[in-house]
């Protein structure tokens, strides 16, 4: 989980003023599969092979070098969109300056990586449920570019996966503008490669917040969320837990003490003999000074 800090953006009342609305189509109002999947990326990147050289070519700007790519092949990496549907992919363009993904093409067209984390609803300032195909696209987006190529931090676990077709996540919002996003993994879901075995309380299992939003209290805000789906029940947030995100909890705690009993770190299933209680863990921490109370 990747929770670390850095400044500087609006604060979260500052989200709920609205800055304008905008009216062209953003990648995450692509609503359906089909109608991302009614161009065949084999046969587009065939073209793009076949194109002739003195053609003028398709580019798009690097966010972070601040110079044009030139749409083409070479640049042009295919990637899954779901963990478990290779079927489902989209293409990456790629930076030769540094390596970075700077669009993606899906439905058709490329979408520019800074465009696509943006809606066309500039007063949506919330957390929304992920269910449609083009908010699928956008957690890959924030996933497998912006955490595991853009803003990943080398002191982070993090494995950068894709994300299964049915995992339950929420993409956080501000200003039209996309903050972050975490997964979930429901109460009696049954853990992937385990005979019978299920869940036993809902576990976030990943959890990313943008740089440009951190030390915001959107953390904070996570964990209110999850108290408020799961009113007197215990949950869980996977190992490895980012130090970052412990002090999150640990502050969450202090001030909310009817919640010690609830909420916990966890492995495999998070049933008993796998899950720790967050609060004592945190306790056992601040008393050794390996975490600051």
């Amino acid at each position: 989980m990747n929770l670390r800090s850095i400044p500087q953006t609006p604060s979260i009342s500052q989200c709920l003023m609205s800055t304008g609305s905008m009216t062209k189509r953003h990648l995450v109002e692509l609503l359906s599969l089909e109608e991302h999947e009614a161009e065949s990326l084999d046969k587009y990147l065939t073209s793009l092979e076949a194109m002739d050289s003195n053609k003028v070519m398709e580019s798009i700007q690097c966010h972070l070098c601040d110079i044009q790519i030139v749409v083409t092949k070479d640049r042009s990496k295919m990637e899954a969109v779901f963990r478990d549907q290779e079927s489902s992919r989209v293409l990456h363009l790629q930076c030769d300056s540094c390596k970075k993904s700077v669009a993606l093409r899906a439905g058709g067209k490329w979408w520019p990586l800074q465009e696509s984390l943006h809606c066309g609803d500039s007063y949506r300032s919330s957390f929304k449920e992920v269910a449609t195909f083009g908010e699928r696209l956008l957690l890959h987006v924030l996933n497998r570019i912006i955490f595991k190529e853009v803003e990943h931090d080398s002191g982070t676990p993090a494995l950068f996966l894709p994300i299964p077709a049915d995992e339950q996540a929420k993409l956080i919002w501000c200003n039209g503008e996309v903050v972050g996003f975490y997964t979930l993994k429901p109460r009696g879901k049954l853990y992937q490669g385990a005979f019978g075995e299920s869940y036993a309380m809902p576990i976030v299992d990943l959890m990313f917040i943008r740089k440009k939003f951190r030390q915001q209290g959107y953390g904070a805000k996570v964990i209110e969320d999850l108290a408020f789906m799961f009113p007197n029940q215990n949950f869980g947030f996977s190992h490895p837990v980012s130090p970052s995100l412990y002090i999150v909890l640990l502050r969450y705690l202090q001030m909310h003490p009817e919640m010690h009993d609830h909420i916990w770190v966890t492995t495999y299933t998070g049933d008993e003999g796998h899950r720790q209680n967050i609060w004592l863990l945190l306790r056992h921490l601040v008393r050794k000074k390996e975490i600051l109370s």
